[in-house]
C-alpha cells in the first residue's frame, strides 16, 4: 500500500477560501445587479424626456434604429429599413417609388449600408412636370458597413400632383423614374431606375 500525505490545515484553509471566492465571484456575474446586464428586478430608470424624442437628422438613425418598413407608419418622413408594404423590389437592389395607400404620400426605396441608409427628405417639390426627390447628406465621415440592404423612406407629394396618372419622379442623382397611378386603398406599382 502507498502511503499518501494529507493536506495541511493551512493548505486545506487555502484551498476553501479560494473555493468560495470562486463562487462568490461567479455568483456576482449571475446576479441582478447594474453590472451590465439587465436588470429583472423591477427597478425603473428615470430619463429626461427630451432625450427619447427622435431626432430630426435621419443620418443618426442606423438599421438597428429604423423599424422595419414593412409595419412603420406611413406618414411623411418616415423611414424603415426594408421594403415598404406592398413593395416588390428587385433582388439585386436598386432605387424606385410607388404610390402608398395613404393619399399623397411616396414610398422610395434605396439600396445601401445599413448603418448609413440612403433616406428620402419627407416633402418633395415640383418642378415642371416632374416630382423632385432629395435625400439626406450623409457626413463623409460616417463609418459605414458594407452590406447592401434596402430602405424605405416615406414622401409627401405636393397636393397639385395628380396620382390618377403616371407621375415622373426624379430620385436626385440615382435617375427618374414614371410612377404608374395610384391604387385606391393599396400600395402601387413600383417603378425602378434602370441599372
Amino acid at each position: 500500500m502507498v502511503a499518501t500525505r494529507r493536506p495541511s490545515r493551512a493548505a486545506r484553509a487555502s484551498s476553501a477560501l479560494a473555493l468560495a471566492l470562486a463562487v462568490a465571484t461567479l455568483g456576482a456575474c449571475a446576479s441582478e445587479t447594474d453590472g451590465g446586464g439587465d436588470d429583472t428586478t423591477g427597478a425603473t430608470e428615470t430619463t429626461d424626456d427630451a432625450s427619447e424624442e427622435p431626432s430630426d437628422d435621419a443620418t443618426t438613425d442606423d438599421a438597428e434604429g429604423l423599424p422595419d418598413a414593412a409595419t412603420m407608419a406611413v406618414e411623411a418622413g418616415a423611414h424603415g429599413r426594408g421594403l415598404g408594404p406592398g413593395i416588390d423590389g428587385p433582388t439585386e437592389g436598386g432605387t424606385g417609388a410607388a404610390w402608398s395607400a395613404e393619399p399623397g404620400l411616396l414610398f422610395v426605396v434605396t439600396h445601401g449600408s445599413s448603418t448609413c441608409p440612403v433616406l428620402a427628405e419627407p416633402d418633395a417639390e415640383v418642378e415642371g412636370s416632374d416630382v423632385l426627390v432629395t435625400f439626406v447628406d450623409i457626413p463623409a465621415d460616417t463609418p459605414c458597413t458594407m452590406d447592401y440592404v434596402p430602405s424605405t423612406s416615406v414622401v409627401a407629394v405636393p397636393d397639385d400632383v395628380d396620382p390618377s396618372g403616371e407621375v415622373s419622379v426624379v430620385l436626385g442623382t440615382f435617375g427618374t423614374v414614371v410612377v404608374p397611378p395610384a391604387a385606391d386603398g393599396a400600395t402601387g406599382e413600383s417603378a425602378w431606375v434602370a441599372q
